[in-house]
C-alpha cells in the first residue's frame, strides 16, 4: 500500500526513483548488535495503558509543507475524525509541529495532541513494526531518494529518542512498515519487494532471517501487486484474527501464487477473498487506495475499517464482521485514500512501555 508522500515540491525534484544508495544513518552495521529493549516501568509514569488496548499514533502534515497544502484541511479533518472514533476504544495521539497545532486544537482534545516535528504523514512506513515488539527496520524504499528517506526517518528517530522511547530491536534490513502485516502472534506477511530491497537473500534465507529478527515462527513472502510503486502487503490483505486472512481478490497466476504461498507458510489458515471493487487512479504518481478495504488497523478488540462512500461500504463491513470476533469500526477515508493510502498507512500501533511513555509526554 502506498505509504509515503514526498515532502514538498522541492523534494520532488530531489527524489531519485529506485535508489540503490545505502542509508547514511546509525542503522548501518546494527544487524550484528541488535538488543531487546526492557521497557522497564517506573513509578514516575502516572498513566499505564491497559494490556488489551493499543495506542494508535497519527502524524499530521505541517502547515508549512507545500506538498500537502492543497489537501491540508482534508487530512486534518480525517485525523481528527479518526481520533474521535478511537476514543474510548483504544488510545490515540496525533503528532504535530507547533505551527500546525492551532489547526487541531479546536477539533481534538488536548490530551490527544503531542508536539513533534515529524516530516511526513505516512508514519506506518518509518515507525517500528509489531505493536508488542517495536522492531525498527531500515527505511530506505526504492521509490524515492535516500536523501528524502533519511530526512523523514531521522525526524522520527530524533523525536523517538528525545521522548525516551526504546526499540525492541533495530536492524539494517530494508523493509517498510506498510509491507509488514501480522496476526498479532506468530505470523507475518511481506511481499517479495523485500527480496528486491535485500538481494543478498534467497526467498528461503529471507524467511529465516525475518523469523529470527521479528521473533515469529511463520513468515509468508507473497508476490507484490504488479504496478504498485511501493510493493506493500497491507494493500493486499489483513488478518482478522490469528488464523483468518482477508485477501483482496487477485486473478490468474498472481492469485494462484499468493494463495499457495499463504497456505504453505501458514498451516490451517483460512483465506477469505474480498471482491475487487478497485478503480484504477493515481495522485502524484502513486496508485489510489480507494476501495481497498483490507487497509484496516487491527487491534486486540477492534478493527478500524476504511470506508469510501462508493456503494460498497455496507457489504464490506458485513464481510469483515462475519469473519472476526472483534468490533468493526467504520472510518471514513474518502478524503485521503486518493493519495495512495488510508487507515493503516496513516497510523503507527504501539503497546507496552513505549505506549505508556508517549501517553505521558503531555504531563
Amino acid at each position: 500500500m502506498r505509504t509515503f508522500m514526498k515532502i514538498s515540491i522541492i523534494l520532488l525534484c530531489c527524489a531519485t526513483f529506485f535508489s540503490s544508495c545505502e542509508k547514511e544513518t546509525t542503522l548501518n552495521n546494527l544487524e550484528a548488535s541488535q538488543t531487546d529493549a526492557s521497557f522497564t516501568e517506573t513509578s514516575e509514569m502516572p498513566f499505564k495503558i491497559p494490556s488489551d488496548e493499543t495506542l494508535i499514533v497519527l502524524s499530521a502534515p505541517s502547515v508549512n509543507n507545500d506538498y500537502y497544502s492543497a489537501v491540508f484541511d482534508q487530512i486534518i479533518d480525517y485525523l481528527a475524525n479518526f481520533a474521535s472514533l478511537i476514543e474510548n476504544k483504544d488510545q490515540v495521539v496525533i503528532l504535530a509541529d507547533a505551527q500546525t497545532m492551532p489547526y487541531l486544537e479546536d477539533k481534538v482534545p488536548s490530551h490527544q495532541l503531542i508536539e513533534a516535528n515529524i516530516e511526513d504523514i505516512w508514519i506506518r512506513d518509518f515507525s517500528p513494526v509489531l505493536p508488542n515488539k517495536q522492531i525498527k527496520f531500515n527505511y530506505l524504499p526504492d521509490f524515492q531518494s535516500a536523501w528524502v528517506s533519511n530526512l523523514i526517518d531521522n525526524s522520527f528517530e530524533d523525536w523517538f529518542y528525545e521522548s525516551g522511547l526504546q526499540y525492541g530491536k533495530k536492524t539494517n534490513l530494508i523493509l517498510d512498515g506498510g509491507n509488514v502485516v501480522d496476526n498479532g502472534a506468530n505470523r507475518v506477511v511481506v511481499t517479495d519487494r523485500f527480496l528486491w530491497d535485500n538481494p543478498q537473500f534467497s526467498k528461503k534465507t529471507a524467511k529465516a532471517k525475518l523469523k529470527k529478527v521479528m521473533g515469529v515462527s511463520q513468515v509468508a513472502v507473497i508476490p507484490e501487486v504488479a504496478g504498485d510503486a511501493t510493493g506493500h502487503a497491507d494493500g493486499m490483505l489483513m488478518f482478522t484474527d490469528a488464523n483468518t486472512i482477508l485477501l483482496h481478490q487477485l486473478t490468474g497466476n498472481a492469485r494462484t501464487k499468493t494463495i499457495n504461498e499463504l497456505k504453505n507458510s501458514f498451516p490451517g489458515i483460512k483465506i477469505v477473498e474480498v471482491a475487487d471493487y478497485y478503480e484504477d487512479d493515481s495522485w502524484q504518481g502513486f496508485s489510489s487506495a480507494c476501495n481497498i478495504f483490507v487497509n484496516s488497523v487491527v487491534t486486540d478488540k477492534y478493527i478500524y475499517m476504511p470506508t469510501f462512500n462508493t456503494g460498497y461500504d455496507a457489504e464490506m463491513l458485513n464481510l469483515i464482521k462475519a469473519n472476526t470476533n472483534k468490533t468493526v469500526v467504520p472510518v471514513p477515508a474518502e478524503d485521503v485514500c486518493f493519495m495512495g493510502g488510508s487507515v493503516r498507512c496513516l497510523s503507527w500501533q504501539v503497546k507496552g512501555g513505549n505506549a505508556d511513555k508517549i501517553l505521558n509526554l503531555n504531563d
